[in-house]
């Protein structure tokens, strides 16, 4: 055989098996979105792999293939969203080395809202879990919740002193962030029938970073006004976005 058509030869078999490599991480993708949804719809427990299988347009053993079993499935879904946010908000943290604790602080807490639109499904997983106590439960506060906390409510103090933030346990506003970041996004078919608007419309999105910032910032622009944000209070906004991204 020539070296061109073993070049030729080799370079169409890495090729192939690049397309089957793509196909399996499209499929395992795709298994993901759809158990996230079953996850967040039924809980552990209700949830069936046979119809995420089926729901995801795939045999049953080849999702047994990906990820082994329902444990495995669960895991991976969150890896896949909860452990994605989290390196995020770490490598935004990185990022953000010589800000001052405010900034930081109202910066990833925009990214907060903005996740909660863009994965409406994983906060109504998230609620599904913490109904009651259990490994699941016990898992996510070991690899998410309590990392995400300890660095979060150290800003919220820090913002506090500043005389910035709301008075409060850093805890206890944490948490009533996250209800106000994510329910309008987990509830959206309630709310888009009473208001006639979509959560996950990007004007509403802005109202509502600004909504949620404007209950706990005390300097925000519009803090205890109007939600509705204004031309100066949107150029504010993605004048902030802007210096964040340089």
């Amino acid at each position: 055989m020539q070296d061109g058509q073993w070049t030729s030869s080799a370079r169409g078999a890495v090729d192939r098996a690049r397309r089957r490599q793509r196909r399996a991480l499209d499929t395992r993708d795709r298994i993901i979105a759809v158990a996230l949804i079953e996850f967040a719809q039924h809980g552990f427990r209700g949830t069936s792999t046979r119809d995420v299988a089926k729901l995801a347009g795939v045999q049953h053993p080849l999702l047994n293939y990906h990820f082994s079993n329902k444990e495995g499935l669960w895991r991976a879904v969150l890896a896949a969203t909860g452990g994605a946010f989290l390196d995020r908000f770490n490598r935004r943290l990185a990022g953000l080395q010589g800000v001052d604790e405010v900034t930081k602080l109202r910066l990833v807490q925009e990214d907060f809202i903005r996740f909660a639109a863009e994965h409406p499904h994983f906060h109504a997983l998230m609620s599904q879990e913490a109904q009651h106590t259990s490994r699941h439960l016990k898992f996510i506060l070991t690899e998410l919740v309590r990392p995400y906390f300890a660095q979060v409510t150290g800003l919220i103090r820090a913002a506090q002193r500043a005389g910035k933030y709301v008075e409060g346990d850093p805890h206890h506003l944490q948490y009533l962030f996250i209800g106000a970041a994510t329910r309008i996004f987990t509830l959206a078919a309630e709310v888009k029938v009473m208001t006639g608007r979509a959560p996950s419309s990007p004007k509403m999105i802005e109202e509502h970073v600004n909504a949620c910032l404007g209950l706990f910032f005390k300097d925000h622009p519009g803090s205890g006004q109007s939600l509705a944000p204004g031309p100066a209070r949107v150029a504010t906004v993605r004048s902030r976005r802007r210096q964040a991204t340089v």
